[in-house]
């Protein structure tokens, strides 16, 4: 039966939600995040209005929700408490099928995944271990040396779905400096950087001075051409200028090893470079 949450207050312990009419699915997924996270509160919910109840008083990280209820869908669920002000962190709708417009109603509602019936419990625990990397604090070193290019990286990387704790500079050496600190968990370095060698040759020597360091080369010029020729330098990525959080964590997913979504892959256009340190 669902859990009743009368009395429950936002400001409690971190919780879940598992919203969907089939009982016995819910019982599963109630069983798999409680074997993943026991100090998850975990809250059911069986129609449309619990689940915006729900999500209204206890402000869950995550939440799994169906598209179908007796009362009314999931996205209309979801739409209500969005319009409400609050978006689950960690929003991930399931569906017995996949439709010509998931990706496209998946964005709409700020989803993280579409899963599809019958359920794939490998998949769900990837997710929940990759929701919990997310969770945790990744130290990214930010290299450029346009103040504004800077600026404007920090705002993206603001609206990432990972806890990112962004350290910046503007040269190379001070970039060493912070290398030679404090381990980091990614360097994000401009390939055009003024001074020195420019960003490949800093990547070059961060990757001598740290080499389990993750490194992601920003260019504005020929990504692909510039992630095939890097891959002999021990570059793990190359992000193409404009990019988007969405493209960020893509990124994260990828040096981080975790499972990647779905619904990420279907809506960001990857450039990993194919080294042989790591796989896209």
């Amino acid at each position: 039966m669902p859990v009743s949450h009368s009395d429950a207050r936002a400001s409690g312990p971190a919780s879940a939600l598992v919203a969907d009419r089939d009982p016995v699915l819910r019982r599963r997924l109630v069983e798999l995040i409680r074997a993943h996270d026991p100090s998850l509160q975990i809250i059911e919910a069986q129609t449309s209005r619990e689940t915006c109840e729900v999500c209204l008083v206890h402000r869950p990280v995550l939440a799994f929700v169906g598209l179908q209820f007796e009362d009314a869908s999931g996205p209309e669920a979801v739409a209500r408490f969005k319009a409400q002000g609050f978006v689950v962190p960690c929003l991930i709708l399931i569906a017995p099928q996949i439709f010509s417009r998931w990706t496209e109603i998946s964005q709409h509602l700020d989803a993280h995944e579409f899963l599809r019936l019958p359920l794939d419990e490998a998949h769900v625990v990837g997710l929940l271990q990759a929701h919990a990397r997310r969770r945790q604090p990744t130290r990214l070193l930010l290299v450029d040396s346009a103040p504004q290019s800077r600026t404007l990286v920090r705002r993206i990387l603001a609206t990432s779905g990972f806890n990112l704790a962004v350290e910046e500079t503007e040269s190379g050496p001070h970039a060493l400096k912070l290398v030679r600190q404090a381990a980091c968990d990614v360097a994000l370095i401009d390939l055009g950087l003024r001074g020195g060698g420019g960003g490949l040759e800093l990547a070059c020597q961060i990757r001598d001075l740290a080499p389990g360091t993750p490194l992601v080369l920003m260019t504005g010029g020929d990504a692909a051409t510039l992630a095939q020729a890097s891959r002999h330098f021990g570059i793990d990525y190359v992000l193409r200028k404009p990019f988007f959080a969405r493209d960020v964590d893509r990124v994260l997913y990828h040096v981080l090893d975790l499972r990647r979504p779905y619904l990420l892959n279907a809506t960001t256009e990857a450039l990993p470079v194919q080294s042989t340190s790591r796989t896209a």
